[in-house]
């Protein structure tokens, strides 16, 4: 069985609006680039799976995020995320914060995680109650709309960690 290079972590559940646009987007990918990579549909990202990637391995984590404008496209270097004063509020990966969960993989590893994080910008919906994040909102136009130009930023981004 061929190993591949670029791991893919889509995260979210496919019953919730927001927390489900990862999925979709690396769900709708054309078959000539899922073969480029292994496929983890996921929950929450958890720093275990970081930890036991392949030597070698390039790490994609697509998730919604909170605080661009809904409908934004973010990329970032997993490995830019440790040491930013800047917290990166994912609908999937909480309470702790996605920086947090990739700081805590690199801690555990013999060699940095390499690789990137592409994610959508969604509307905050924070539980009264709880201040946590609440799930299941319906995708704003703005975020469906940009559904597809997220699957292309996860294509564009799996051709490049696989080279």
């Amino acid at each position: 069985m061929e190993q591949h290079r670029v791991v893919v972590f889509a995260c979210g559940h496919p019953l919730y609006g927001d927390a489900s646009v990862a999925q979709q987007a690396v769900m709708e990918l054309p078959p000539d680039i899922l073969e480029l990579a292994d496929i983890k549909l996921i929950g929450p990202l958890q720093p275990e799976y970081l930890r036991d990637l392949p030597v070698g391995a390039r790490a994609l984590v697509v998730d919604a995020v909170v605080g661009p404008e809904p409908g934004d496209i973010i990329e970032l270097q997993l490995i830019e995320m440790n040491g930013r004063g800047e917290r990166i509020l994912t609908t999937s990966t909480h309470p702790q914060t996605l920086d947090q969960v990739v700081a805590m993989g690199q801690l555990l590893r013999n060699e940095p995680v390499r690789g990137l994080f592409v994610g959508l910008g969604v509307e905050a919906h924070v539980d009264a109650e709880s201040g946590e994040l609440s799930e299941g909102h319906v995708l704003t136009e703005p975020e469906k709309e940009a559904l597809p130009v997220l699957r292309d930023a996860v294509a564009r981004a799996i051709e490049a960690l696989g080279n």
